[in-house]
């Protein structure tokens, strides 16, 4: 099995991603886009939106696509009103009715996974210290080991997120999922 992505060396420091299993449009409307669109040059696009300074602006650009049959990963890059994927509210409309979710966060000296199930967030997991609040998915906890997610030294915290992200969704994480189209987004102010 090839080695999980390097999510810092292809995203920068700051980011949030968040699976779920639903479809794209719908991931998108429960996190607060009103009207997702298809996003042509997605990733020039929030190039634009990261070096605008945009005064009063608390938008957040959100982008998603469908990874497996089951699976849509949404990306947010700007953190201008917090990360909506970690908010809880958001994370319980995502795994409603017997669904699932989970956000990974990179925030300067934090890189956490958070989990729901069905409506309810059961499990943070500390990807760094691999300090563990309640149960994660069992698909996590076979990629980690008994020893956690300290006991891959093999692996750069950001390395261990893409572990998540690929227990949760079966899929693989590589740097062509991010920069190649087709993705769908919108803007969001708030979770």
């Amino acid at each position: 099995m090839p080695e999980p992505l390097n999510l810092h060396q292809t995203l920068g420091e700051g980011w949030c991603i968040t699976v779920a299993a639903l479809r794209a449009e719908e991931t998108l409307h429960r996190m607060g886009v009103a009207e997702p669109r298809d996003i042509p040059d997605a990733v020039r696009l929030v190039a634009d939106r990261l070096s605008t300074r945009r005064p009063g602006d608390r938008s957040v650009l959100l982008l998603a696509k469908q990874v497996t049959a089951r699976w849509t990963m949404a990306l947010e890059l700007e953190a201008t009103t917090g990360w909506v994927g970690l908010d809880h509210a958001v994370l319980s409309r995502l795994s409603a009715a017997g669904g699932a979710a989970c956000s990974v966060m990179s925030d300067p000296n934090q890189v956490n996974a958070t989990f729901a199930v069905d409506g309810q967030v059961n499990a943070t997991l500390d990807l760094i210290s691999g300090r563990v609040w309640g149960t994660p998915p069992e698909p996590v906890v076979a990629t980690f080991g008994a020893g956690g997610p300290r006991s891959r030294t093999d692996l750069t915290f950001s390395q261990r997120a893409a572990a998540v992200l690929e227990a949760m969704t079966g899929a693989p994480v590589d740097a062509a999922l991010f920069f190649e189209d087709p993705w769908k987004g919108g803007l969001t102010g708030n979770p």
